[in-house]
Parts: C-alpha cells; structure tokens; sequence
C-alpha cells in the first residue's frame, strides 16, 4: 500500500493470437521507450519479448508518463495466466535526485540550523512530500489503467488460494 507498484495474477479467457494482437494494438514496440518514447496514437510505448512485456505510458502532448506496465505470460493447464505489475519508475528518479542533493550537502558540510533536529526536519520534508505527491498521483493514475488492462486480457484476477495451487 506505501509502494507505488502493484501486482496482480489475471487469467485470460481469451486463446493467445488474440492477446498478442491487443497487446500490439496497445503498444508501440520502441527499443528506446524508456528515454525517448515515440509520439504516436498508441497508448504505450515499450517492447515485447518471449512470453512478456514491459509498457510506459506515452502523452502525446507532454512528456510525463506516470505508469509502467510490466508482464509475464504463463501457459498452465491449456490456460493463459498473466503476472501484471503497475508502477511508477519515476518516482525513483525523485528519490535519486533528492539523495544526490543529500549526498552534497552532507559532502559540503552545509547546515542551515544551528540545532541537528531542525536540519534534519529540514531535510526530512522534501522526502516526505515528494513520497506522498508521488504515490498520490500513482493512485489516481493506477485505477485506470488497471481496469483497462484487465478488460484487455478478458480476465479475472486470482486469489491467494489460486495463486498457492498453481505457484504462479
């Protein structure tokens, strides 16, 4: 719940021809989608690999992309089982850049305060308020795109139980 990633295990209810051409019709496959995804009227930009794929949300008209979109295909008992993680890659870059930022100033000496509580306060907000702007705009953006996908694949999400049973 404090992680902006989550992880489902769907089944399809639909044969695999035509979950790859949903998969292509959603995707642009792009070797470099990561950095510079193609302008394009397709939803993803990302790659395709054997049995599994990797998707970043493309914006036409930004370049914010806030989701990541990871599977894995397993074929058990004739039937197609998808490991699905949503994430947002990006707010580890926010994590990065803060940590550098730390990293100099603790490098440099540089405190504000007198007093250690108040500079680690000081240091301590930007942290906070960046986790909390970063998972807040990942739920809002999570939802969506999860209904979407699961409407993809035609399928429905497996419960623990299952998920024991078929070691997925």
């Amino acid at each position: 719940m404090f992680l902006p990633a989550r992880s489902y295990v769907l089944e399809c209810q639909i044969p695999q021809e035509e979950v790859i051409e949903r998969l292509q019709s959603l995707i642009n496959p792009d070797k470099l989608y990561f950095i510079f995804p193609t302008k394009t009227d397709k939803r993803y930009s990302g790659s395709f690999g054997t049995n599994k794929f990797v998707a970043i949300k493309s914006s036409k008209k930004t370049f914010q992309r806030q989701i990541k979109v990871r599977g894995n295909f397993y074929l058990m008992n004739n039937k197609i089982f998808v490991r699905l993680i949503l994430s947002n890659p990006f707010s580890m870059i926010n994590f990065i850049v803060l940590g550098a930022l730390y990293f100099s100033l603790l490098l440099f000496r540089v405190w504000i305060f007198d007093w250690w509580l108040w500079n680690l306060l000081l240091l301590t907000v930007p942290v906070i308020i960046t986790y909390l702007l970063t998972n807040f705009s990942f739920q809002a953006v999570y939802r969506k795109e999860k209904q979407r996908f699961f409407k993809l694949f035609n399928s429905r999400r497996l419960s623990d139980r299952e998920l024991e049973k078929l070691g997925v």
